[in-house]
Formats: C-alpha cells, structure tokens, sequence
C-alpha cells in the first residue's frame, strides 16, 4: 500500500464519522482525491491526475475520472466542510475569543472567479466555503450573502465575529 493510498483510508475513516449518511463511493473518490492533493501540494489538476494511485493507462483518464468528480452535483462542498469547518471556529472562538473571517475572491481562468470565505487562525487562512462563477470581474452581493449565510450555522453560539476583506468588499449592503 503506498503513502497516498493509506492517508486516504485514514481521511475516509473521519468522514465516515463526521458525515455518516454520505455516500460510500463518494467519501472514498473524495478521500482518494484530498491525499492526492496533500500529497502533489497542487490543485494542479494535471499534476493532479499524475499523482493519483488509479488504474488507468494514461494521465488524461485521470483527468477525466477528476474532472467528472467534482462536477458531480451530489456532492455538496458546504455539507463536507461543515464538521471541520465547525470544529475550527469552535476551536478559534476559544483560543482567541473573536472569530475571523476573511472573503476574497481570486480569478481562476479567463472567465472564472472563486469567492473564497477563510478563518483567520494564527498566520493561517484556513478555507471553510467557496462559490466560483464565470464572470468577468466581480462576483456580486447576492453570491456574497448566499456564502456567508452558507457558513453562519456553523458558528460557534455567543461568538464575536469579524469579517475582514479588502476594499472591494466595503459595500454598505456586506457591512449591514
């Protein structure tokens, strides 16, 4: 068994914890997929493809057993982040009282931009949601509430929230 192989196993075993009713051939194509990701240190999607333990004669067979995962609708990222992501702010909200939150939004391609909402720990910004959309510029207000009311059940009760973003996101309708 190689190192990729046996991580998988291990993240596997936690999600069948934290999410007992996900589907079995999803939890282990996702674990399969996040240690390949922890193992090549991309997103990468070739290097990707290249360092997942599949069998299959060629990288692009990979690609396309990839690409087909994360386009599948069943999977839904805010349920699989929702433990961790709740165990994280529980922890954060403990260690320093407040809660960070940072928005941002990077361009992913040509046409495509990802909202990303991340906790602030330590040096850290640990990813908890994201939404990406072909746009060419900024991604808008409603796309904005729909991903911080996404996070807003997973917050600890009682905690002090700050959301923190650059000057893009200064909008009177995000502060309120």
């Amino acid at each position: 068994m190689d190192g990729i192989t046996e991580v998988a196993q291990s993240i596997e075993a936690d999600l069948k914890l934290r999410l007992p009713k996900q589907r079995v051939t999803q939890r282990r194509n996702l674990a399969l997929l996040v240690s390949t990701m922890l193992d090549v240190r991309t997103a990468n999607l070739v290097e990707l493809a290249a360092g997942l333990p599949r069998d299959a004669d060629r990288t692009d067979m990979r690609c396309q057993w990839i690409t087909r995962f994360l386009s599948n609708d069943h999977v839904d990222c805010d349920e699989v982040m929702a433990p961790y992501a709740q165990e994280v702010m529980d922890r954060a909200a403990v260690a320093g009282g407040s809660i960070d939150l940072i928005i941002d939004q990077s361009k992913i391609s040509d046409r495509h931009q990802v909202l990303m909402l991340a906790l602030g720990f330590g040096e850290r910004a640990l990813p908890l949601a994201w939404r990406a959309e072909e746009t060419g510029g900024s991604i808008g207000f409603g796309t904005q509430k729909a991903l911080l009311e996404a996070v807003l059940p997973w917050i600890p009760a009682g905690a002090k929230v700050r959301l923190l973003g650059d000057r893009f996101y200064g909008t009177a309708e995000l502060i309120g």
